[in-house]
């Protein structure tokens, strides 16, 4: 009896907790903050911190056409009035590098030639989640300290400001793509997030800015 009572207290605190936004348990389940959140890492967060721009911050997001919503975890990079752009798919706010803070992964392509020979590439970044693409390459989304170390910085993929993504064209009206992108002013109320993961990340280039008042935690690390 006594146990069922401890169990049973447990369960209301968690919950009251959980709902209450004071402490809030996730199961990280996609590769959009790595290198800095993995896949699968459970993480924590709380309302009790004020979010302001490099934290993690979870969020409810809903699809438009949809009735259902669920949380998610991004990096909140800008606040309203804050003036973002991101050229050749670096990132800046109020004309300040903010990439250069943090540790972030992007897609990198490499001949097949080349990964067959170098068994340290094989070894650093793994032989799991490559993808083939067109004229004998193949690309993995790896940490760029990582690709540094190889000297693989010339590998990463960058889109050109020409090459028009469709998605951001609908959401801001504007012939921007992912790595050229703004200058873009956050509208009041509004702030931007993204994922550490750049070239694998549904965030505000492509969802848009998200209102303030669905910022429901901060990681705490």
């Amino acid at each position: 009896m006594i146990t069922l009572i401890i169990i049973g207290s447990i369960f209301v605190i968690y919950h009251m907790l959980y709902f209450s936004g004071l402490l809030a348990v996730f199961r990280n389940s996609t590769w959009s903050n790595e290198p800095n959140i993995k896949e699968g890492e459970i993480v924590i967060t709380t309302n009790l911190i004020s979010p302001k721009p490099g934290d993690f911050v979870s969020y409810r997001f809903k699809y438009p056409d949809s009735l259902h919503s669920h949380y998610r975890i991004h990096r909140l990079v800008a606040v309203e009035n804050d003036i973002l752009e991101i050229k050749d798919g670096v990132l800046f706010i109020n004309g300040k590098n903010f990439d250069n803070k943090y540790a972030l992964a992007h897609e990198y392509k490499i001949s097949i030639e080349e990964f067959n020979k170098f068994d340290v590439i094989r070894r650093e970044v793994g032989e799991d989640y490559w993808w083939m693409k067109p004229q004998d390459t193949i690309s993995k989304f790896i940490d760029d300290r990582v690709a540094e170390k190889l000297n693989l910085k010339k590998r990463k993929v960058v889109d050109a400001a020409s090459k028009l993504n469709q998605t951001i064209k609908a959401m801001y009206g504007q012939n921007w793509s992912k790595d050229n992108f703004g200058p873009f002013k956050i509208p009041l109320g509004k702030v931007f997030i993204m994922g550490d993961n750049r070239d694998q990340s549904e965030d505000s280039r492509y969802i848009g800015p998200i209102e303030k008042s669905a910022l429901k935690g901060v990681l705490i690390e």
